[in-house]
């Protein structure tokens, strides 16, 4: 069995769902809320996904408590779906599936900005350029990261500008490196 074919088609059939009831931003939030949570706790997904001596409702209610808020009712009934098909165990790539679909058919480019230390504004200005240039909706995720001395570092859509100070010295340094290997 293929499981990516198997986590997109339930990625489809949420996407479909959602747009047809007019939920789909509700709904996406929790998704990414819930696949966040997922990740950064095995012991959470492996309960969802592999615990079949944990009835469904509570799943779903430990889902909601992931969320922080009620579970959409769409959401609420994917799960029952997924649960009552045997697929649990396909449930965070469906969720993934279900992101990726859903900024797909928003024209939504997610990256992520990487400063030295926060900066206020430069995350928002950066959103709005970009969004004039792709014509999408351009979503940057901040982070701090003080090994990069100064600057910033955007990835976006696949590319990479590397504007940082650290960025700048290591590509100093392979330069010096290079030219003193062609002395020798």
């Amino acid at each position: 069995m293929n499981t990516g074919v198997v986590a997109y088609r339930y990625g489809k059939a949420l996407l479909k769902y959602v747009q047809e009831r007019g939920t789909g931003e509700m709904v996406y939030r929790q998704v990414l809320l819930l696949v966040q949570r997922m990740s950064s706790y095995e012991q959470l997904k492996h309960i969802l996904e592999n615990r079949d001596d944990v009835p469904q409702q509570q799943k779903k209610e430990l889902m909601a408590a992931a969320v922080e808020e009620t579970l959409a009712p769409e959401l609420a009934s994917f799960a029952d779906l997924v649960h009552s098909q045997g697929r649990m165990n396909f449930l965070f790539r469906m969720l993934n599936s279900f992101i990726t679909q859903y900024r797909e058919a928003n024209g939504i480019i997610v990256g992520r900005l990487t400063t030295a230390v926060p900066v206020e504004g430069l995350k928002e200005k950066l959103e709005k350029i970009f969004s004039g240039r792709t014509g999408a909706s351009v979503r940057l995720v901040e982070d701090v990261d003080e090994d990069i001395i100064g600057g910033f570092v955007l990835e976006l859509d696949g590319c990479r500008l590397d504007a940082s100070v650290e960025g700048r010295l290591r590509k100093i340094r392979d330069e010096l490196i290079e030219k003193n290997n062609r002395i020798v």
